[in-house]
């Protein structure tokens, strides 16, 4: 018979099940150090990408920044009052070339705006974008014709696609993944299944229910 000051055998129940449940919490900690370790080799191989440019309507799909985009035309067109050559007319969105033009003089103005605001001193930004950006800007929408629509909306004429046919002879020619058709082949590693599935990085760590 035990008494009080007794210690435990190593094959008591109680000091059993007390190793059973730390092994079980090394066993989640275990895991949860591989997927981060996972999480931060895929991070570092993306790092290694170079960044890929996209214009601003590929970046954006949605409404709201079409809106945004559309009250600064009005908004511009309402406050300069510009004669009706040098005015941006309704049907500007439907003109791909014209958006990327005045979403860029947008991203100008932002900027200029926001650097007077921040400026402990009246800034000079703001002329800056008068001079550089937004006058020039009204200048060519009449010289250059970069806006044809004056007398109702006309469509963006097509144009004849680049004849890849006359490029100089005897390029390389990469495969579909980018790599090198003439490189070895390298076998790809076997799954280690041992570190658990990778959750989802919005709701990894959340207890399940």
């Amino acid at each position: 018979m035990m008494t009080e000051d007794a210690t435990p055998a190593p094959g008591d129940t109680d000091f059993t099940y007390l190793t059973e449940v730390e092994q079980h919490y090394l066993n989640e900690l275990g895991e949860a150090v591989a997927d981060h370790e996972v999480r931060l080799e895929r991070l570092e191989e993306k790092e290694k990408e170079p960044p890929v440019p996209r214009d601003w309507i590929t970046r954006h799909q949605g409404v709201q920044a079409w809106n945004e985009l559309a009250d600064w035309v009005d908004w511009l067109n309402a406050n300069y009052s510009m004669p009706h050559a040098r005015r941006v007319q309704e049907c500007w969105p439907a003109h791909p070339g014209l958006v990327h033009v005045l979403a860029g003089l947008r991203s100008a103005w932002r900027a200029s705006v926001l650097s007077d605001e921040q400026s402990k001193e009246q800034g000079n930004a703001m002329a800056a974008f008068h001079d550089y950006h937004l006058f020039p800007f009204f200048q060519r929408l009449e010289d250059t014709k970069l806006f044809k629509c004056s007398n109702g909306h006309r469509a963006d004429d097509e144009h004849a696609a680049t004849d890849r046919d006359l490029f100089p002879e005897g390029l390389e020619v990469a495969s579909e993944d980018g790599q090198d058709p003439d490189a070895p082949e390298i076998e790809p590693l076997p799954a280690d299944e041992s570190s658990g599935a990778i959750e989802d990085d919005d709701t990894w760590g959340e207890d399940e229910t």
